[in-house]
C-alpha cells in the first residue's frame, strides 16, 4: 500500500507553496500553519512557539514540517527581513522539536551565498566575515546557521538554497513581476528607443554570469522528491542542497530572447560589468527597470555546485530556459493582460 505522509507546513499559501500541496495530493495529509483564522493550524512565526496549541498537534506523529514562510522583498528592513527569516525559522524549529518531528526542510535561497568572492560555491558555504549585499541576503545566511546549528531532537535537516523562481514550465503562470521580468517590462517600454539607437547598446551584465532561473513546479518536484527522500532515507545531521539549473542562463541570452519576443531592431548588445554606483540606481529605474539589489545579483552570482542535488534528482531535473522559453513568455503575457483587466 502507498504511504500517506504526514507534513505541517508553513507558506503553503504562497507562490512556491500552492504548488507543492498539489504535487503531494493524495500522498500527503499536510497542515498548513497560517495567520488566517481559516488556516488548518492558525499560528504566526514571530511569535513565541508561534501561538499555536502544540498539545492538540502532539498525537499527529507528522513526518515532516516544511518551512517555506519567509519574506522575500530585497528591498525590505533590516528588521523586517530579520524578524520573518531569522526569528520565523527558529519558532519553526521550536515547533519541529517540540512536536518531535524527525525531518525538517527549509527553504532558504542562492542569496545566502551572494558575497562569497570565488567562482563556485558549494551548498554549504556560507561567509560571515564579508559585508552581504543587503539585509536580505544576510538573513538567509542567518537562518542557514541556525538550522545547522539546532540541537534539538530532529533527525534531519534539510536546506534548499533555491534559485530565482520564475513561471511554470509548461503556461508560464506567475503571481507578480519579479526577477528577469522586470527587464521585460522596461524593454518593452524603450522599444522605439532601442530601435532608434544606432550605436551598440550597453547593458549592465558579466558574461561569467549564468542565471539560475527555476520554474516554480520543477522547484517545487525537487523539494517534494527531496522531502519524500529524506523521509524514507535514513540520514542524519544536516544536508544543504543547491536548487538551481545545471548550467543556468547567460544574462546575454536573456537580453536577447527580450529583444526577440517583442521583435526589437537593434545593432549589438554590450555587457557592461562595472557600474559606477552614481549610475546603478539611474540604470536600474530607467534603463532597464530592476530594482538595485537585484541588479547587483545579475552582475556578480556565482555559479552555484549542484552536483549533489543531481545524484538524487536525476542529472536533468531542472530544464534550462530555452526548453521552456516560450511558456515564459506565454506566462508573463497572460499576467499583463489578467492585470490590465
Amino acid at each position: 500500500m502507498k504511504r500517506t505522509y504526514k507534513i505541517l507546513m508553513t507558506g503553503g499559501t504562497g507562490f512556491l507553496g500552492k504548488v507543492v500541496q498539489e504535487l503531494f495530493h493524495n500522498e500527503a495529509d499536510i497542515d498548513v500553519i497560517s495567520r488566517s483564522p481559516k488556516a488548518d493550524v492558525t499560528g504566526d512565526l514571530t511569535k513565541w512557539d508561534g501561538g499555536i496549541n502544540l498539545s492538540e498537534l502532539s498525537e499527529k506523529n507528522y513526518d515532516a514540517f516544511l518551512h517555506l514562510a519567509g519574506l522575500y522583498d530585497l528591498s525590505a528592513s533590516r528588521e523586517d527581513v530579520l524578524m520573518n527569516n531569522v526569528t520565523g525559522t527558529g519558532t519553526a524549529l521550536r515547533i519541529a522539536s517540540l512536536l518531535k518531528i524527525p525531518v525538517f526542510v527549509n527553504t532558504s535561497s542562492i542569496a545566502a551565498a551572494t558575497n562569497l568572492s570565488h567562482a563556485e560555491v558549494n551548498p554549504y558555504e556560507i561567509d560571515f566575515s564579508r559585508k552581504f549585499h543587503d539585509p536580505y541576503a544576510e538573513s538567509k545566511a542567518l537562518a542557514e546557521q541556525q538550522i545547522l546549528n539546532w540541537l534539538g531532537p530532529l533527525r534531519l535537516k534539510i536546506n534548499l538554497r533555491l534559485g530565482i523562481l520564475v513561471g511554470d514550465s509548461t503556461n508560464g503562470k506567475i503571481s507578480r513581476i519579479d526577477g528577469p521580468y522586470h527587464t521585460a517590462d522596461v524593454f518593452s517600454r524603450l522599444k522605439k528607443f532601442i530601435e532608434a539607437w544606432k550605436l551598440p547598446l550597453p547593458v549592465p551584465g558579466n558574461r561569467d554570469v549564468h542565471l539560475p532561473l527555476v520554474p516554480v513546479d520543477k522547484a517545487a518536484e525537487a523539494l517534494v522528491n527531496l522531502t519524500k527522500w529524506a523521509i524514507e532515507s535514513s540520514e542524519q545531521g544536516y544536508k544543504s542542497f543547491h536548487i538551481v539549473p545545471k548550467e543556468g542562463l547567460k544574462v546575454e541570452d536573456l537580453y536577447l530572447s527580450t529583444l526577440r519576443h517583442f521583435q526589437i531592431r537593434h545593432s549589438r548588445l554590450v555587457l557592461v560589468r562595472k557600474i559606477p554606483q552614481a549610475i546603478v540606481t539611474k540604470l536600474s529605474q530607467y534603463a532597464l527597470g530592476f530594482p538595485e539589489e537585484q541588479l547587483r545579483y545579475a552582475l556578480q552570482l556565482p555559479r552555484y555546485n549542484s552536483e549533489d542535488t543531481r545524484k538524487i534528482l536525476g542529472q536533468n531535473w531542472c530544464p534550462e530556459f530555452m526548453e521552456y522559453e516560450k511558456a515564459f513568455w506565454s506566462g508573463y503575457e497572460k499576467y499583463l493582460s489578467h492585470r490590465r483587466n
